[in-house]
């Protein structure tokens, strides 16, 4: 799942309206920022293998680390931990945690939606899950697009437009979001290098979530 992570970074932040959209959008996809690393490094393991399922060629055999299960949850125990002690004494500072861990934590859930059966519960691999809706590009786009939009209506009746951009801001740019994982799923050629598929993968990451940082400051 790419653009469904979203859904839950937009959806809190209409719940808890003092985190940061930003680092939401940061958190829901932190442990793909540390998988793909960990890929290239040996640590986590992944193949490349053309038609694995009908939306990507990822056959994700080895990731106790960033997306098993119990990772998952020591991962957003973290985030909870760092966000309690950075708003300490803050107004709604351990709301804001909360909402950071959850966050963090969405991701192994969304993911048991579209993935083949290569979540594990636990570090050893002795339980994989997944639902496999990969196998089927149309439903999986349209189970992103349904969640997204969503979190999006949720979103935008939690807050009030304070200029142009932010009325219209977030909308475009979930549109264009929708586009890129349309474009990805039945248009554009699937990356045959790890390594190639990593950079692409943190520059879309960290550039999305730089436009959602700075599209949250128009609206209160």
């Amino acid at each position: 799942m790419f653009v469904g992570h979203y859904a839950a970074a937009i959806a809190l932040k209409g719940k808890e309206q003092r985190a940061n959209l930003g680092l939401l959008f940061i958190a829901v996809q932190f442990v793909d920022i540390l998988f793909f690393p960990l890929v290239v490094a040996g640590i986590e393991k992944m193949r490349l293998v053309p038609g694995f399922t009908a939306v990507n060629s990822f056959d994700l055999y080895y990731m106790p680390f960033t997306h098993s299960l119990l990772g998952s949850v020591a991962w957003a125990a973290l985030f909870f931990l760092l966000f309690s002690a950075l708003g300490k004494g803050q107004p709604r500072g351990r709301a804001v945690a909360w909402a950071m861990a959850l966050a963090v934590l969405s991701h192994w859930f969304t993911d048991l939606l579209v993935h083949t059966p290569d979540l594990p519960l636990l570090g050893d691999n002795s339980v994989k899950l997944g639902f496999g809706l990969w196998h089927n590009a149309a439903v999986t786009f349209g189970l992103e697009a349904v969640l997204v939009a969503a979190a999006l209506f949720y979103y935008l009746h939690r807050t009030t437009a304070t200029t142009r951009v932010g009325k219209y801001g977030m909308l475009l740019f979930v549109l264009f979001m929708l586009v890129i994982n349309y474009l990805n799923m039945f248009v554009l050629p699937q990356s045959e290098d790890v390594v190639e598929l990593t950079i692409s993968a943190l520059v879309i990451y960290f550039l999305l979530a730089g436009i959602a940082f700075y599209l949250d400051k128009k609206r209160a």
